[in-house]
Protein backbone atom coordinates (compact mmCIF):
# COMPACT_ATOMS: atom_id res chain seq x y z
CA UNK A 1 0.00 0.00 0.00
CA UNK A 2 2.99 2.47 0.02
CA UNK A 3 2.22 3.40 -3.08
CA UNK A 4 -0.92 5.61 -2.23
CA UNK A 5 0.42 7.22 -0.02
CA UNK A 6 1.79 9.43 -3.04
CA UNK A 7 -1.70 9.91 -4.59
CA UNK A 8 -1.58 13.16 -7.00
CA UNK A 9 -5.43 12.39 -7.10
CA UNK A 10 -5.90 13.96 -9.92
CA UNK A 11 -4.44 14.26 -13.47
CA UNK A 12 -6.11 17.24 -15.28
CA UNK A 13 -6.98 20.28 -13.94
CA UNK A 14 -9.18 22.99 -15.40
CA UNK A 15 -7.63 25.93 -15.03
CA UNK A 16 -9.94 28.70 -14.12
CA UNK A 17 -11.63 31.15 -16.77
CA UNK A 18 -10.42 29.11 -19.49
CA UNK A 19 -10.30 26.11 -21.43
CA UNK A 20 -6.75 25.58 -20.68
CA UNK A 21 -5.79 22.83 -18.30
CA UNK A 22 -3.31 21.41 -16.00
CA UNK A 23 -2.39 18.17 -16.57
CA UNK A 24 0.04 15.91 -13.61
CA UNK A 25 2.57 14.33 -15.65
CA UNK A 26 3.23 12.38 -12.54
CA UNK A 27 -0.13 10.91 -12.91
CA UNK A 28 0.48 8.66 -15.63
CA UNK A 29 3.87 7.58 -14.33
CA UNK A 30 2.11 6.75 -10.74
CA UNK A 31 -0.70 5.10 -12.46
CA UNK A 32 1.27 2.97 -14.47
CA UNK A 33 3.15 1.69 -11.36
CA UNK A 34 -0.36 1.06 -9.50
CA UNK A 35 -2.09 -0.72 -12.51
CA UNK A 36 0.61 -2.83 -14.04
CA UNK A 37 -0.05 -5.64 -11.72
CA UNK A 38 -3.27 -6.12 -13.97
CA UNK A 39 -1.63 -7.17 -16.88
CA UNK A 40 -0.08 -10.55 -15.74
CA UNK A 41 -2.63 -11.38 -13.61
CA UNK A 42 -3.99 -14.75 -14.25
CA UNK A 43 -7.03 -17.31 -13.98
CA UNK A 44 -6.98 -19.56 -10.62
CA UNK A 45 -5.14 -17.64 -7.91
CA UNK A 46 -7.01 -16.75 -5.12
CA UNK A 47 -8.74 -13.18 -5.16
CA UNK A 48 -7.42 -12.48 -1.47
CA UNK A 49 -3.32 -12.53 -2.96
CA UNK A 50 -4.47 -9.80 -5.61
CA UNK A 51 -7.32 -7.77 -4.14
CA UNK A 52 -5.11 -5.34 -2.45
CA UNK A 53 -2.98 -4.34 -5.97
CA UNK A 54 -6.43 -4.16 -7.42
CA UNK A 55 -7.90 -1.91 -4.99
CA UNK A 56 -4.44 0.32 -5.50
CA UNK A 57 -5.30 -0.18 -9.26
CA UNK A 58 -9.05 0.82 -9.00
CA UNK A 59 -7.74 4.05 -7.03
CA UNK A 60 -5.54 5.13 -9.49
CA UNK A 61 -7.57 5.11 -12.16
CA UNK A 62 -10.62 6.30 -10.81
CA UNK A 63 -8.34 9.64 -9.67
CA UNK A 64 -8.45 10.17 -13.45
CA UNK A 65 -11.27 12.35 -13.04
CA UNK A 66 -14.28 13.96 -14.69
CA UNK A 67 -11.72 16.62 -15.71
CA UNK A 68 -9.97 14.20 -18.07
CA UNK A 69 -13.05 13.40 -19.69
CA UNK A 70 -12.41 16.06 -22.20
CA UNK A 71 -8.92 15.76 -22.64
CA UNK A 72 -8.95 12.08 -23.19
CA UNK A 73 -12.37 10.80 -23.17
CA UNK A 74 -11.18 7.48 -25.15
CA UNK A 75 -8.80 6.71 -22.65
CA UNK A 76 -11.15 7.86 -19.54
CA UNK A 77 -13.59 4.97 -21.39
CA UNK A 78 -10.69 2.40 -21.12
CA UNK A 79 -10.14 3.29 -17.26
CA UNK A 80 -14.38 2.97 -16.37
CA UNK A 81 -14.31 -0.18 -17.94
CA UNK A 82 -11.14 -2.26 -15.64
CA UNK A 83 -12.71 0.17 -12.84
CA UNK A 84 -15.77 -1.56 -13.46
CA UNK A 85 -14.48 -4.95 -13.84
CA UNK A 86 -12.77 -4.63 -10.43
CA UNK A 87 -15.70 -3.38 -8.69
CA UNK A 88 -17.63 -6.86 -9.74
CA UNK A 89 -14.85 -8.88 -8.23
CA UNK A 90 -14.20 -6.69 -4.97
CA UNK A 91 -17.13 -5.01 -4.38
CA UNK A 92 -16.34 -1.77 -2.41
CA UNK A 93 -18.15 -3.11 0.76
CA UNK A 94 -17.27 -6.83 -0.27
CA UNK A 95 -19.72 -9.43 2.03
CA UNK A 96 -18.52 -11.66 4.45
CA UNK A 97 -17.87 -14.71 1.81
CA UNK A 98 -15.34 -17.45 1.40
CA UNK A 99 -12.27 -16.45 -0.99
CA UNK A 100 -12.39 -17.72 -4.29
CA UNK A 101 -10.06 -18.48 -7.24
CA UNK A 102 -9.62 -15.41 -9.79
CA UNK A 103 -11.88 -16.75 -13.24
CA UNK A 104 -10.58 -17.18 -16.65
CA UNK A 105 -13.47 -14.33 -17.74
CA UNK A 106 -12.17 -12.13 -15.24
CA UNK A 107 -8.35 -12.43 -15.88
CA UNK A 108 -8.59 -12.08 -19.54
CA UNK A 109 -11.29 -9.45 -19.08
CA UNK A 110 -8.30 -7.16 -16.86
CA UNK A 111 -5.76 -8.10 -19.01
CA UNK A 112 -7.31 -7.51 -22.52
CA UNK A 113 -7.97 -4.03 -20.95
CA UNK A 114 -5.11 -2.95 -19.53
CA UNK A 115 -3.52 -3.46 -22.88
CA UNK A 116 -6.59 -1.72 -24.54
CA UNK A 117 -5.48 1.07 -22.09
CA UNK A 118 -2.25 1.43 -22.77
CA UNK A 119 -2.53 1.74 -26.68
CA UNK A 120 -5.42 4.07 -26.32
CA UNK A 121 -3.68 6.48 -24.11
CA UNK A 122 -0.47 6.29 -26.59
CA UNK A 123 -2.65 7.29 -29.05
CA UNK A 124 -4.36 9.92 -27.88
CA UNK A 125 -1.91 11.57 -26.07
CA UNK A 126 -0.21 11.38 -29.48
CA UNK A 127 -2.89 13.53 -31.03
CA UNK A 128 -3.66 15.80 -28.05
CA UNK A 129 -1.74 19.19 -28.53
CA UNK A 130 0.07 19.78 -25.22
CA UNK A 131 1.85 22.53 -24.27
CA UNK A 132 4.61 23.61 -21.18
CA UNK A 133 3.69 26.93 -20.15
CA UNK A 134 7.14 28.55 -18.96
CA UNK A 135 8.15 31.59 -16.74
CA UNK A 136 8.58 34.95 -18.30
CA UNK A 137 11.74 36.20 -17.15
CA UNK A 138 10.62 36.49 -13.52
CA UNK A 139 6.65 35.94 -13.66
CA UNK A 140 6.36 32.49 -12.91
CA UNK A 141 4.18 30.60 -15.54
CA UNK A 142 1.46 29.44 -12.64
CA UNK A 143 0.58 33.25 -11.78
CA UNK A 144 0.34 34.33 -15.23
CA UNK A 145 -1.93 31.59 -16.03
CA UNK A 146 -3.29 30.61 -12.90
CA UNK A 147 -3.07 33.09 -9.79
CA UNK A 148 -2.76 36.65 -11.74
CA UNK A 149 -3.34 38.29 -8.28
CA UNK A 150 -0.61 37.32 -6.89
CA UNK A 151 0.94 39.89 -9.29
CA UNK A 152 -0.58 42.54 -7.38
CA UNK A 153 -0.94 43.77 -3.80
CA UNK A 154 -4.19 42.29 -1.76
CA UNK A 155 -4.80 45.48 -1.28
CA UNK A 156 -4.75 46.28 -4.44
CA UNK A 157 -6.73 43.42 -6.12
CA UNK A 158 -9.67 43.60 -3.27
CA UNK A 159 -10.07 47.50 -4.67
CA UNK A 160 -10.39 46.62 -8.37
CA UNK A 161 -13.71 45.90 -10.16
CA UNK A 162 -14.31 42.55 -11.78
CA UNK A 163 -13.63 44.12 -15.46
CA UNK A 164 -9.92 44.88 -14.15
CA UNK A 165 -9.52 41.86 -13.14
CA UNK A 166 -10.98 39.90 -16.03
CA UNK A 167 -8.21 42.22 -18.27
CA UNK A 168 -5.36 41.49 -15.89
CA UNK A 169 -6.19 37.65 -15.83
CA UNK A 170 -6.02 37.27 -19.54
CA UNK A 171 -3.30 39.40 -20.00
CA UNK A 172 -1.49 36.83 -17.72
CA UNK A 173 -2.62 34.22 -19.91
CA UNK A 174 -1.49 35.74 -22.78
CA UNK A 175 2.00 36.25 -21.77
CA UNK A 176 1.94 32.97 -20.27
CA UNK A 177 1.31 31.63 -24.04
CA UNK A 178 3.77 33.80 -25.37
CA UNK A 179 1.19 36.00 -27.25
CA UNK A 180 3.09 39.64 -25.89
CA UNK A 181 0.87 42.16 -28.22
CA UNK A 182 -2.31 40.71 -26.56
CA UNK A 183 -0.81 40.84 -23.55
CA UNK A 184 0.00 44.43 -23.67
CA UNK A 185 -3.08 44.72 -24.67
CA UNK A 186 -5.05 43.67 -22.17
CA UNK A 187 -2.71 45.40 -19.50
CA UNK A 188 -3.74 48.38 -20.88
CA UNK A 189 -7.64 47.47 -21.18
CA UNK A 190 -6.93 46.25 -16.86
CA UNK A 191 -5.56 50.08 -16.31
CA UNK A 192 -8.31 52.19 -18.23
CA UNK A 193 -10.94 50.19 -16.55
CA UNK A 194 -9.54 50.83 -13.40
CA UNK A 195 -9.24 54.82 -14.08
CA UNK A 196 -12.69 54.80 -15.25
CA UNK A 197 -13.60 53.05 -11.76
CA UNK A 198 -12.32 56.15 -10.42
CA UNK A 199 -14.07 58.17 -12.43
CA UNK A 200 -16.74 56.73 -10.99
CA UNK A 201 -15.81 57.58 -7.39
CA UNK A 202 -15.08 61.15 -8.07
CA UNK A 203 -18.36 61.86 -10.15
CA UNK A 204 -20.35 59.77 -9.54
CA UNK A 205 -20.55 58.83 -13.16
CA UNK A 206 -18.97 57.21 -15.96
CA UNK A 207 -17.04 59.86 -18.25
CA UNK A 208 -19.10 60.58 -20.82
CA UNK A 209 -16.70 60.27 -23.68
CA UNK A 210 -14.58 56.96 -23.90
CA UNK A 211 -11.07 58.37 -24.51
CA UNK A 212 -7.96 58.05 -22.50
CA UNK A 213 -7.13 61.78 -22.90
CA UNK A 214 -10.88 62.41 -21.62
CA UNK A 215 -10.09 60.68 -18.59
CA UNK A 216 -7.28 62.65 -17.60
CA UNK A 217 -8.72 65.86 -18.24
CA UNK A 218 -11.59 64.82 -15.60
CA UNK A 219 -9.10 63.22 -13.19
CA UNK A 220 -7.04 66.73 -13.35
CA UNK A 221 -10.25 68.40 -12.88
CA UNK A 222 -11.43 66.29 -9.80
CA UNK A 223 -8.50 67.01 -7.64
CA UNK A 224 -6.66 63.35 -8.38
CA UNK A 225 -3.36 62.99 -7.56
CA UNK A 226 -1.23 65.20 -10.28
CA UNK A 227 1.81 62.81 -10.22
CA UNK A 228 -0.55 59.55 -10.60
CA UNK A 229 -2.75 61.33 -13.44
CA UNK A 230 1.08 62.27 -15.37
CA UNK A 231 1.72 58.16 -15.19
CA UNK A 232 -1.55 57.50 -16.79
CA UNK A 233 -1.21 60.26 -19.26
CA UNK A 234 2.21 58.95 -20.33
CA UNK A 235 1.27 55.79 -20.71
CA UNK A 236 -1.85 56.81 -22.77
CA UNK A 237 0.92 58.40 -25.14
CA UNK A 238 4.30 56.07 -24.98
CA UNK A 239 2.11 52.80 -24.58
CA UNK A 240 -1.50 53.05 -25.59
CA UNK A 241 -1.90 54.70 -28.26
CA UNK A 242 0.83 53.18 -30.38
CA UNK A 243 -0.32 50.17 -29.44
CA UNK A 244 -3.43 50.53 -31.48
CA UNK A 245 -2.28 50.56 -34.67
CA UNK A 246 -1.69 47.16 -36.09
CA UNK A 247 1.89 47.74 -37.48
CA UNK A 248 2.88 47.71 -33.80
CA UNK A 249 4.13 44.44 -32.42
CA UNK A 250 5.23 43.65 -28.96
CA UNK A 251 8.22 41.23 -27.95
CA UNK A 252 8.84 39.58 -24.38
CA UNK A 253 10.27 42.82 -22.57
CA UNK A 254 7.80 45.35 -24.57
CA UNK A 255 5.05 43.11 -22.91
CA UNK A 256 6.72 42.58 -19.33
CA UNK A 257 7.42 46.16 -19.72
CA UNK A 258 3.83 47.37 -20.24
CA UNK A 259 2.90 44.63 -17.91
CA UNK A 260 4.82 46.51 -14.98
CA UNK A 261 4.04 49.64 -15.74
CA UNK A 262 0.56 48.99 -15.51
CA UNK A 263 1.06 47.41 -12.24
CA UNK A 264 2.48 50.37 -11.22
CA UNK A 265 -0.10 52.67 -12.34
CA UNK A 266 -3.22 50.48 -10.56
CA UNK A 267 -0.80 50.56 -7.16
CA UNK A 268 -1.23 54.57 -7.49
CA UNK A 269 -4.77 54.25 -8.77
CA UNK A 270 -5.77 51.90 -5.74
CA UNK A 271 -3.86 54.41 -3.70
CA UNK A 272 -5.70 57.43 -4.57
CA UNK A 273 -9.20 55.78 -4.67
CA UNK A 274 -8.59 54.80 -0.90
CA UNK A 275 -7.64 58.49 -0.34
CA UNK A 276 -10.39 59.74 -1.29
CA UNK A 277 -12.44 57.30 0.28
CA UNK A 278 -11.04 58.24 3.10
CA UNK A 279 -11.59 61.74 2.75
CA UNK A 280 -15.36 61.26 2.40
CA UNK A 281 -15.56 59.10 5.52
CA UNK A 282 -17.38 61.24 8.57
Amino acid sequence: MALVSGIPWIAVRYIKGSRMVEIDVYWFFWASLCTYPIHTIQEGIPLSAVAGQLGIARVALESFGDEAKRVFPNTAAKTKEIVDCISGMIPRQPPLVQDRPVTPWEATTLRSAATALTSTIRDEARHNYILCIENQRCLSAHSLVDRIENCFSVEAWSVIDKDAKREFEESGKCLGVERYTGAGFHSLRGVECVIRQFIVELTGSLPKKRDWGHYVEVLNRNGADASMVAVLDNIRSLERNPLMHPEDWLDIDDAIGIFTLCQTAVTRLVTDIKKKRAAKTP
